[in-house]
């Protein structure tokens, strides 16, 4: 008997750290012009951004069905293995209660809702794999992540508004007072799965990513075992140079990098920059 993670695409562990890690992935839904994707599997953020520039129109995500995390558990329980699911923000989509639904059937299958979401999710999801990789029992695993979900910190930078305007997530005043005064937001997702305005940039994009980096790095009980610098699609040098601030700082482990899926790209829209990570 072995011990299975998995979890939601929204986790973007991408292009390919799912497959490093051996994580099982249930992708979430991605319609565009009445047809519906497979996030990561079947679309990726540039056809988001192309149709979005087409369209102007964003596209609308929904949750996997009970049914497909239903076949996805059944296939390793019937193999005699037991599952910890780890989930994104259940205030954000039902992809939680909907593998909650699924997991009823089994004895040996436990779902985590993490109140997050993006490579936050995806560094508890890392976290379950290391702690399977170490021999841990399921209900272990599962018991450890309730704790650890209530540490991870995510401050999302966003260049523009226009996405979360789109979304529903801003009001038409908020973007406009944005964009005029050049203002790009620092968002909070607290470990209570809630969204705030934490703090506002001011400046060029450039300028304004390496201040939300030495921002974030000056944050007090960082936990140096590993970080996430994940981000929407942006310039990849740029991107590069700001790994290398996160690296040449010295306060974590391991620097890993991820692009995000649709499921983080529709809400927050190009540019988006986020260093995740655990405090102690």
């Amino acid at each position: 008997m072995g011990v299975i993670i998995s979890s939601d695409s929204a986790c973007d562990l991408f292009p390919d750290l799912y497959k490093q890690y051996q994580i099982d992935i249930v992708p979430l839904y991605i319609g565009i012009e009445e047809e519906s994707y497979r996030d990561v599997f079947e679309i990726g953020p540039d056809e988001v951004f192309k149709n979005y520039e087409k369209t102007r129109h964003l596209p609308k995500t929904s949750a996997p069905p009970p049914a497909d995390f239903f076949a996805m558990f059944k296939k390793h329980v019937d193999n005699g293995d037991d599952v910890v699911h780890i989930a994104m923000n259940s205030k954000f989509s039902s992809s939680y209660q909907n593998a909650s639904i699924a997991a009823q059937e089994f004895d040996n299958v436990y779902v985590v809702d993490t109140f997050t979401l993006s490579s936050a999710e995806g560094l508890l999801v890392l976290r379950a794999a290391d702690m399977r990789d170490a021999g841990k029992s399921a209900k272990e695993i599962y018991d450890q992540i309730e704790i650890d979900k209530t540490k991870v910190q995510t401050n999302v930078l966003l260049d523009t508004l226009e996405f979360a305007y789109r979304g529903g997530r801003a009001s038409m005043l908020q973007m406009f007072g944005a964009n005029l005064l050049k203002l790009r937001p620092c968002l909070l997702l607290d470990t209570h799965g809630v969204l705030t305005v934490r703090k506002k940039f001011r400046g060029n994009y450039e300028q304004v990513c390496k201040e939300y980096i030495r921002f974030v790095l000056d944050q007090p009980n960082i936990d140096s075992e590993r970080a996430f610098l994940s981000t929407t699609g942006m310039d990849q040098e740029l991107f590069n140079s700001l790994k290398k601030m996160v690296q040449d700082s010295g306060v974590f482990q391991e620097v890993l990098t991820s692009r995000a899926g649709c499921s983080m790209t529709v809400h927050t829209g190009p540019n988006t920059l986020v260093l995740f990570y655990k405090e102690k």
